[in-house]
């Protein structure tokens, strides 16, 4: 995709966003979301950023995993970098490039690309397999509303949609069923780069077949683990601004609007993460200023993330650009004597 192409779709995302939030400010007087963010208690404020810390922290726990078993040498710390790094850009550089293929591009250079657009790919679908388990448990344990028995259903066929595709990334028994027609239709295509490409992606993805029988469980409890302390802190947010939702009907609410913001139809998940939050909330006496400071809140850690993510990149381009100055120094005085 040509960087023209890619403008106009942040473009268009942006687009989509401002007018979400124009409508929901409309609706939520801006001012009185103000007032509830200020009447936010500061220490519930920061266990939840800490809390979500700790959720990117086991999440990295889980991409080491994948990537070790790519031959993909990272330790701990570099693959948490990373992806801090990747959400820096995402949000610094949206017409440009994103965070997607920055975290791509990171663990590519060690020569397996292939390896590394896997670990990638598994990494994104057992992350959304847990939010969708995570989100339909809680939805079986919320209290009724007229949106739960609508929306309720829908959440239902996307987590059996996910489990059915995370069996086929981890089983050997379900993969054997699906690689070889994802490989069959890849050779019918016309372009040999993609048909390539398909089948070093197909070899790499068996290789989490091959490991021990543990395996897919481990990954599959990491991602539940990164996820239960990430609605920790969304939890601990709400009762930062007063909010006696129970913790079910914030799970679920939150795994909708995780589920919906992974469809590239805003930048940054903005408009779309409110208008969801007002009306999942709502039934339970959540008023839109409320939930819409909620929004925020959260989108706040994100920043706070790719500040953090900031930071390491700027800790690794300053030596580069020491060197480059220095080297520029010294040619210059050679060439004055």
């Amino acid at each position: 995709m040509s960087n023209a192409k890619r403008v106009v779709g942040r473009v268009i995302k942006l687009a989509i966003a401002g007018a979400l939030l124009y409508y929901i400010f409309r609706v939520v007087p801006f001012a009185e979301v103000i007032r509830t963010l200020r009447s936010a208690q500061p220490a519930k404020v920061v266990a939840g950023l800490g809390l979500l810390f700790g959720a990117r922290l086991i999440a990295a726990i889980r991409m080491k995993l994948l990537t070790d078993r790519q031959g993909l040498v990272f330790s701990l710390s570099e693959i948490f970098e990373i992806g801090t790094t990747a959400t820096f850009y995402g949000l610094v550089l949206p017409g440009i490039v994103s965070g997607g293929l920055i975290r791509w591009y990171k663990l590519a250079r060690q020569g397996q690309s292939a390896g590394a657009l896997a670990s990638l790919t598994w990494d994104r679908l057992a992350d959304a397999t847990s939010v969708a388990l995570i989100g339909v448990g809680c939805w079986l344990l919320s209290g009724l509303s007229d949106l739960r028995t609508t929306l309720g259903p829908a959440s239902l066929g996307a987590c059996v949609g996910l489990v059915g595709l995370y069996l086929a990334g981890f089983s050997r028994r379900v993969g054997a069923l699906v690689f070889p027609r994802i490989e069959g239709a890849a050779r019918r295509l016309r372009s040999e780069w993609v048909r390539t490409r398909t089948a070093k992606v197909a070899a790499a993805g068996r290789r989490y077949h091959e490991v021990e029988g543990n395996f897919p469980y481990r990954v599959a409890a990491l991602s539940l683990a990164s996820q239960l302390v990430g609605l920790a802190a969304f939890v601990c947010w709400s009762r930062s601004l007063g909010m006696s939702v129970g913790f079910a009907e914030l799970g679920w609410a939150r795994s909708c609007y995780l589920l919906t913001v992974l469809l590239p139809i805003t930048f940054a998940g903005l408009g779309a993460r409110e208008g969801i939050l007002i009306l999942l909330l709502r039934p339970y006496g959540v008023s839109g200023a409320e939930a819409v400071a909620l929004a925020f809140i959260q989108l706040s850690g994100t920043l706070m993330m790719a500040c953090l993510g900031g930071l390491f990149e700027l800790r690794r381009l300053w030596p580069i650009r020491r060197s480059a100055k220095t080297a520029t120094t010294a040619t210059a005085l050679e060439e004055d004597s």
